[in-house]
């Protein structure tokens, strides 16, 4: 597993004026898109799911508590408990207080090989939409936790990235 430190990305501040160079992990970016040096995108594959757990789960799509707290320790992210769901935890970031929603997990496969991308959104002001609809871009601030590659996953862990479920997070990649 190699941590994936720095990459070209183009931040989208505004519908005119973006912004391009190379940004790092662990930094707050605008509506990015991010791009891995020295990979090809000619095979791309992607797969993003919500970075939550539960004790007991549902089915077998989502993460059960050992798995998020697996990936926890290994990715280097908190969990808690939700106040308001019993057996509900979700990863969380607690940079900001305007982090109040739990990150997402991308599995990307480029060219035969496997990357991993942890990252919360946020809003970048308290008097930014909140509902669906009124933004459909959804939240303008990504926190890039990390990208790895050779990423190390279980075989289960792997199996629930790639089901079909969907998400209301969509990536954007150049």
């Amino acid at each position: 597993m190699k941590l994936i430190e720095n990459f070209y990305c183009i931040q989208s501040i505004n519908f005119k004026d973006d912004v391009e160079g190379i940004s790092s992990i662990r930094t707050e970016l605008i509506r990015p898109s991010i791009k891995i040096l020295d990979v090809e995108y000619s095979e791309k594959k992607t797969y993003t799911r919500d970075l939550v757990g539960y004790s007991t789960p549902p089915s077998d799509e989502y993460f059960t508590l050992g798995e998020l707290m697996f990936l926890s320790k290994t990715y280097g992210f908190e969990i808690e408990e939700q106040s308001n769901s019993q057996g509900y935890y979700w990863s969380v970031l607690k940079i900001h207080k305007l982090y109040d929603g739990h990150g997402y997990i991308t599995l990307m496969e480029l060219d035969g090989k496997e990357y991993l991308r942890i990252e919360f959104l946020r809003w970048q002001f308290d008097c930014q939409p909140r509902g669906a609809g009124e933004d459909m871009l959804g939240e303008d601030v990504n926190y890039i936790l990390g990208i790895w590659e050779s990423p190390l996953l279980t075989d289960e862990i792997v199996a629930k990235l790639k089901t079909s479920r969907g998400t209301y997070y969509k990536e954007i990649t150049l």
